[in-house]
């Protein structure tokens, strides 16, 4: 199953890079829990509007913002750890070029569980890898 719990991470990553939102909310379980607790007003939310309402909410912080997905691979059972660049400059004028990770569980074809981590090398040692 890992092979296809990555290609449903992928995919959802990269409809988001190309703005497909719809493209992307879909790969999602509605009852998904959102961790976000990596950011300072990040929180714990459950379900895909608390999913738009941390991508519309960081999303508005930009004056320029691009995101790279460099990386998804198997992280063992329904877990996949995915590997993202951020590059940008906030409208308060702050640069960011940041490497970051994000650890998801995918169940029955669907993104159940997703974790951010701001040192893209937490998500390997959340998973036991390191």
């Amino acid at each position: 199953m890992s092979e296809e719990n990555v290609a449903v991470v992928r995919g959802m990553l990269e409809a988001f890079v190309r703005s497909d939102v719809r493209g992307a909310l879909a790969a999602f379980d509605p009852d998904v829990e959102w961790d976000g607790t990596n950011l300072p007003d990040g929180k714990l939310a459950h379900g895909t509007d608390a999913v738009m309402e941390h991508l519309s909410t960081w999303a508005e912080m930009w004056e320029t913002w691009e995101v790279e997905l460099e990386d998804v691979r198997d992280g063992g059972g329904d877990r996949v750890i995915a590997f993202i660049r951020e590059r940008g400059r906030t409208r308060a004028g702050l640069e960011l070029n940041e490497r970051h990770s994000e650890l998801y569980e995918v169940r029955n074809g669907l993104i159940t569980y997703r974790k951010g981590f701001s040192d893209a090398d937490e998500a390997l040692r959340a998973d036991g890898e390191s």
